[in-house]
């Protein structure tokens, strides 16, 4: 008979337990502003201890908290690259790790920078596809949720902003699972969210399809998308 250990906290309160172990983690590195980034992720195991792992909260400055942390990490992850640290997991997974915080505390994401980079990061990062399938389920969680804020995308002259980067992001990573229902749903959310890029999109993923190894039913549905949106 297995032995179970006990376990204190829910699901969301051993996340969060995570992330601290994840910034412990970092210590050696030396990272600017350690200290003060532990305490505030400190904060968001507090606060899980007060209201739950998942329930929302009646806290009016719970987003900047989150957007102090997020923006933090991004600088972390200009200087583990400035400093050729080999922090860049355990960043990523921090900024992942506190987009679902905000997630599931219903916590608007008003940084979602980092976070689009840190899922492009893993989705790069994937060794299998069943890895990619877990990344595609984060983005589009992460989609989702910031879909109230982000939207209008009024921002269309900057190709680096969250919302266009997330889409793309989606798709490409849909494209390498090979699977047809994942890539079926990234393509209608690309096609909702970005009306004046998506023919320039499949005519660029269709390019790259004709490479050998691509698999037929990829090609097939990349460009079947093509010929839909190219103009005649």
């Amino acid at each position: 008979m297995d032995i179970k250990p006990v376990t204190f906290g829910d699901e969301g309160q051993l996340a969060t337990r995570e992330l601290l172990r994840r910034i412990e983690a970092l210590a050696p590195f030396r990272l600017a502003g350690h200290r003060t980034l532990h305490g505030q992720m400190s904060t968001l195991e507090s606060i899980d201890r007060q209201y739950g792992g998942s329930a929302p909260l009646p806290l009016e400055d719970a987003d900047e908290l989150c957007a102090a942390i997020l923006a933090q990490l991004a600088h972390w992850d200009a200087e583990a690259s400035r400093r050729q640290l080999e922090a860049h997991e355990h960043v990523a997974a921090l900024a992942i790790g506190v987009a679902l915080w905000a997630i599931r505390h219903e916590v608007e994401i008003t940084v979602p920078e980092p976070v689009a980079n840190a899922l492009a990061w893993r989705s790069n990062h994937c060794a299998t596809r069943q890895e990619l399938a877990a990344v595609f389920g984060l983005m589009q969680g992460v989609i989702a949720h910031l879909a109230p804020r982000l939207s209008p995308d009024l921002e269309r002259s900057n190709p680096e902003r969250p919302w266009r980067v997330l889409h793309v992001n989606l798709a490409i990573t849909a494209i390498r699972t090979e699977d047809p229902a994942l890539m079926d749903f990234a393509f209608d959310a690309l096609d909702r969210a970005l009306p004046d890029e998506r023919a320039g999109f499949y005519a660029e993923a269709l390019a790259l399809a004709l490479a050998p190894g691509i698999a037929p039913a990829v090609r097939e549905r990349i460009e079947a998308r093509h010929v839909h949106w190219t103009p005649r």
